[in-house]
């Protein structure tokens, strides 16, 4: 009998100091208050306290054993650090023609300049895509395009959901004195708010709302995926994608998401789009719900009438089981057979629709 009270004192012992360790540790966040629940009740996406996908999302299917997730795979990182070019601010913050400009930063994270409005996208710029550093969540790189240091004025920020690999609370700390608004699904603005940001500066949005700044439409839109920073609060806070629309140009940012019925939807009703930017990396079949393998990504574009396609989510960090050069390949390998255009830009260089025709190098060979 003693040795079962002394496992359970060990058990009891733990579970206090983990929750002591989240709710006292900041880059967990916040979560929604009882307000905000009330609030969240009359959404038709809300049900039953916590926010739903339109078509069944299953999270984990039975297609991977946890066996085989958690084993070693070959060639899933680097074999050395990804270099990426240095990102010019001063030559990226001039307007061009009237054209917009981006730069891929990594993983699902972008710059833009629209009409001299400076944007991030899915800012996660940390080195560890976990709320504890990690070796095996590691930044493949430690270096980025550029400094946050050398950034003065961040016009518009906005983010897909809270997933460590996309809200990221080093990234927040050392920006948010520089940007103007945070525009976020419902939910984000409580841990934003957790970590010093004014309230004047967040806008929260559900599904088809919108808001326009400066003369660009931001129209927050369905994902398929899920949300969650802590064991207790899976789905307690919203996910999305993105249409930006301006005279400059019209992108559409998937962040994480699954196939599903709404991309042709919002294709139809939104576009079309001259880039769109669409999860293509970190999928396995245990998460064919929630992530697109690259085909799919492919069909993406093809169904939001994109006329180029950048694949998003790789090149940063490694998340699930797959090589880290599978999506490039796979992408680069069908999309031509699709009839799909596509660009796979270096981690920093600059996209410009001046340019219609972005040959492609196959650069993360080099590190491979």
């Amino acid at each position: 009998m003693r040795i079962f009270k002394i496992i359970g004192l060990v058990l009891f012992a733990l579970s206090v100091f983990t929750a002591l360790f989240i709710n006292l540790s900041p880059q967990f966040g916040s979560n929604p208050s009882s307000l905000q629940k009330k609030l969240y009740s009359r959404f038709d996406n809300y049900i039953d306290g916590e926010f739903k996908n339109h078509e069944p999302t299953k999270l984990f299917t039975e297609e991977m054993s946890m066996a085989n997730f958690f084993k070693d795979h070959p060639n899933q990182v680097p074999k050395k650090d990804i270099t990426p070019m240095e990102l010019d601010l001063n030559s990226f913050k001039n307007q061009l023609n009237g054209k917009f400009k981006l730069s891929w930063l990594g993983h699902s994270a972008f710059i833009m300049n629209l009409g001299g409005n400076i944007i991030l996208l899915d800012p996660m710029l940390g080195q560890y895509a976990a709320p504890v550093p990690m070796p095996s969540l590691k930044r493949y790189s430690t270096q980025i395009a550029f400094s946050l240091e050398d950034i003065d004025t961040i016009d518009m920020v906005v983010y897909s959901h809270d997933h460590y690999d996309h809200l990221d609370y080093s990234t927040i700390k050392k920006i948010k004195g520089k940007v103007g608004l945070f525009i976020v699904p419902h939910g984000v603005g409580n841990h934003l708010r957790s970590w010093g940001v004014p309230e004047q500066s967040i806008v929260e949005l559900n599904w088809e709302d919108s808001i326009e700044v400066n003369g660009i439409e931001f129209v927050c839109l369905p994902a398929r995926h899920f949300s969650g920073r802590g064991p207790l609060n899976r789905n307690s806070t919203l996910w999305s994608s993105w249409a930006i629309k301006s005279k400059h140009g019209k992108i559409y940012f998937s962040g994480d998401s699954g196939y599903g019925k709404h991309l042709k939807k919002i294709g139809d009703q939104h576009g079309p789009f001259d880039i769109s930017l669409i999860d293509c990396g970190q999928y396995n079949k245990a998460w064919k719900y929630s992530h697109m393998f690259p085909e799919q990504s492919i069909i993406a574009a093809k169904d939001l009438k994109g006329e180029y396609l950048i694949p998003i989510h790789w090149g940063a960090f490694t998340l699930s089981t797959h090589s880290w050069i599978e999506p490039p390949e796979k992408v680069f390998a069908n999309a031509e057979k699709l009839g799909q255009k596509i660009i796979l830009p270096q981690i920093g260089q600059i996209i410009s629709m001046e340019q219609t025709n972005y040959k492609i190098n196959k650069w993360w060979r080099e590190f491979n």
